[in-house]
């Protein structure tokens, strides 16, 4: 098993590789036997699916059939339609109809650059809506468009801790942002404001590793070694991830109406989900050319550092990304045995096909 800092548990004897196409087919039918409309299908799928390929395996098919539960509760409308409540030049404001968010975000994340194109800047806010996933592959929709996108997200409790405190302060929202780079992949960075994803403590669980005691408290203030006892997060960088989560809520939960997350007490599903697009078109500001050329040669130079550890290059934020999404297509995408378990049976369960080989057939 291995485990490196920042980085997904992995291990083969846990493990199943699938290839994304294989899988495909059968996540679109669960998907339409729960009612949703064929090109929201196609959206979900392909979020979810390039989710796991860039590497975001805590974002991606472990929230599956917790999305079908969802439906199934009534808390996500799979019939939902993400509707314009404003809009002007530069901004727009969705409702997104507690739909699923892996649509309402696409949505949102494709409008936003396309006002850019024609403002140079444009934000959309997003509203009544449901967890979109990672937000990095919506900052990568919007890099292949051509603007410098960015991306944040509302959703669940007060979850991270406020520095001096143990209690639940503030929310672990996503911040992301990614930036076109011509003849290379974007530039990309996604992180939590507190100091893991809740996603990345569960596979730790499921890999049978124990939380490090820096990440998460108990109840009663400890350290938490397990995600049973973890009640709170600490903020990441502490003040740092603190403010940060505070901007994030204020930009993506207030500017859709929303609340922020110390006044969501439901069940993640149950509450409203907000999210925020902000898209800048590098060419309405400055030559492309001269934009382009400095950060390929500044990007080129870091990575040509000197390195502390000879066996692993200096990386670029998105370059890891890069390197999953090719292997992943290559050679299929490693989903821990449980999850695949999860999956097999919920096919099962709605009588449809799966791919999957029965547990008894499993190596």
């Amino acid at each position: 098993m291995s485990m490196r800092s920042g980085r997904y548990p992995r291990d083969p004897q846990h493990e199943v590789h699938c290839r994304a196409e294989t899988l495909r087919p059968m996540l679109a039918q669960m998907l339409k036997r729960s009612s949703l409309f064929p090109y929201d299908v196609a959206v979900v799928v392909d979020r979810i699916l390039e989710t796991e390929l860039y590497g975001i395996p805590s974002h991606g098919l472990v929230r599956f059939c917790r999305l079908l539960e969802a439906i199934d509760l009534g808390d996500v409308d799979p019939r939902g339609q993400v509707l314009t409540l404003t809009q002007g030049d530069a901004f727009a404001v969705l409702d997104g109809s507690r739909a699923i968010g892996h649509v309402a975000a696409t949505k949102g994340a494709e409008l936003a650059s396309s006002k850019a194109k024609t403002t140079g800047v444009a934000a959309v806010a997003i509203g009544n809506s449901q967890t979109l996933g990672a937000a990095e592959v919506y900052v990568r929709l919007m890099a292949q468009a051509g603007v410098i996108g960015i991306c944040t997200t509302n959703t669940g409790r007060a979850s991270v801790a406020a520095p001096n405190s143990t209690a639940g302060a503030v929310g672990n929202c996503a911040f992301a942002y990614a930036v076109p780079v011509d003849g290379h992949s974007p530039l990309v960075f996604d992180t939590a404001c507190g100091a893991e994803s809740w996603g990345k403590l569960e596979l730790l669980q499921r890999y049978g590793i124990p939380l490090p005691g820096s990440l998460a408290f108990t109840a009663d203030g400890g350290a938490a070694f397990s995600l049973a006892d973890a009640m709170s997060l600490l903020p990441a960088g502490g003040a740092m991830g603190f403010g940060l989560s505070i901007l994030c809520s204020v930009l993506a939960g207030l500017l859709a109406g929303g609340r922020m997350p110390i006044h969501k007490t439901r069940r993640t599903s149950a509450d409203d989900s907000e999210h925020f697009f902000l898209a800048i078109d590098p060419m309405k500001f400055c030559d492309p050319q001269n934009f382009q050329q400095e950060l390929r040669t500044t990007l080129d130079e870091i990575r040509d550092l000197p390195r502390t550890d000879p066996d692993n290059p200096v990386r670029i934020p998105g370059d890891r990304g890069a390197l999953s999404f090719e292997k992943y297509s290559q050679e299929g995408i490693p989903v821990h045995r449980s999850i695949v378990e999860e999956l097999r049976m919920k096919a099962e369960q709605m009588k449809l096909a799966h791919p999957f080989e029965s547990p008894s057939n499993q190596d």
